[in-house]
């Protein structure tokens, strides 16, 4: 069944483009319903979760172009795309200091946004607060391979004598 409806969903949304430009007088809604096609083949997959997280930027961009499009609505609408933070968040089934530290910056955000007129452009500037945070408080854990000095000698040292013999051979020429 779920291969008979990605198989339709072309179909289907020239039916609701067609909808949308002929009945709803709205051609650029009607656009947005061609995104879909693929859609439909990524959330009707065997993992919906994973398939879900990993097209998360896909279906942000498919919301926040509808309700730009299609409603007039791009100054709310772009709130969708802390969508895919917080859907990764939710698959990785793990909260760390770091990924918490991004929700709580996000979220006082957009309560300062939504409660405070004219916040939402300078305020912005309070989401550069999650790298600084997670910088100085809680750094990512890296591995450092050390090479021993024998490797940088040995490597210079046999291109050092490759080109000593290529210049030996050219002088016995």
């Amino acid at each position: 069944m779920k291969e008979r409806i990605v198989a339709a969903m072309p179909l289907i949304s020239l039916l609701l483009f067609l909808f949308s430009g002929l009945v709803l007088e709205n051609w650029t809604l009607g656009i947005s319903f061609f995104l879909l096609i693929p859609l439909s083949a990524i959330l009707l997959s065997r993992n919906v979760f994973k398939r879900l997280n990993q097209m998360m930027p896909l279906i942000s961009l498919i919301l926040f172009l509808w309700l730009w499009l299609g409603f007039d609505l791009a100054h709310p609408g772009w709130v969708v795309f802390f969508l895919i933070p917080i859907s990764n968040i939710l698959y990785s089934h793990k909260v760390d200091m770091r990924s918490l530290v991004t929700l709580l910056v996000t979220i006082v955000y957009i309560v300062l946004g939504i409660v405070l007129d004219d916040f939402w452009h300078p305020g912005w500037l309070i989401l550069l607060f999650i790298p600084i945070i997670n910088t100085i408080f809680f750094p990512k854990q890296r591995i450092h391979i050390r090479r021993s000095g024998d490797f940088f000698r040995s490597t210079f040292s046999d291109i050092i004598d490759e080109k000593e013999d290529i210049t030996i051979d050219e002088e016995e020429r």
